[in-house]
């Protein structure tokens, strides 16, 4: 029996299958996680910034990651979300993360407006889905864009932004 046959035979009662895939209100765990009655379930196709990860504004440094999971908690508010599983997904080799999925909450694609808002970073290594709506955002100054930041994937692998020389001004 495949894995995601095995996840939907054990849907917790409040949540439903559908259409492959499962339903139900959301918790959200950071910018790109939900989960839905303990299972983590990872949205497909970006990556934003971890709970705790640092960006600048103006030379002001601000828990970028805490303003994506406010942003994705926006965008699902008293909204139950219909989630199709796609795969097992990872963070690393060594940490399974959960279930990938895409989600929509009122007919409206998280991950495209996670993208759109600047708070999530298209994944260019599973899709090319996003990446316009990604573009959009860097050109419009929405959410990180707005100032400096690392890329996710590179905030995991050690990479801070460099603190500014005492009495440096930025130029952000």
């Amino acid at each position: 029996m495949s894995a995601t046959v095995a996840v939907l035979l054990a849907v917790p009662a409040g949540h439903a299958e559908v259409a492959g895939g499962l339903q139900g209100m959301p918790g959200v765990v950071d910018g790109d996680t939900i989960s839905l009655d303990g299972r983590t379930l990872r949205l497909h196709g970006i990556d934003a910034p971890e709970l705790g990860q640092t960006c600048t504004v103006k030379g002001h440094a601000y828990d970028c990651g805490l303003i994506a999971r406010a942003a994705l908690m926006d965008l699902t508010a008293g909204t139950p979300v219909a989630c199709e599983l796609l795969d097992q997904a990872r963070i690393t080799d060594a940490e399974p993360l959960g279930f990938a999925v895409r989600c929509t909450a009122g007919g409206y694609d998280l991950s495209e407006g996670m993208a759109y808002t600047g708070w999530a970073l298209a994944d260019r290594s599973v899709t090319a889905r996003y990446i316009r709506l990604e573009e959009d955002a860097q050109a419009k100054g929405r959410g990180m864009w707005k100032g400096i930041f690392v890329a996710p994937w590179d905030w995991r692998n050690g990479k801070r932004l460099e603190k500014p020389a005492p009495g440096a001004t930025a130029s952000e």
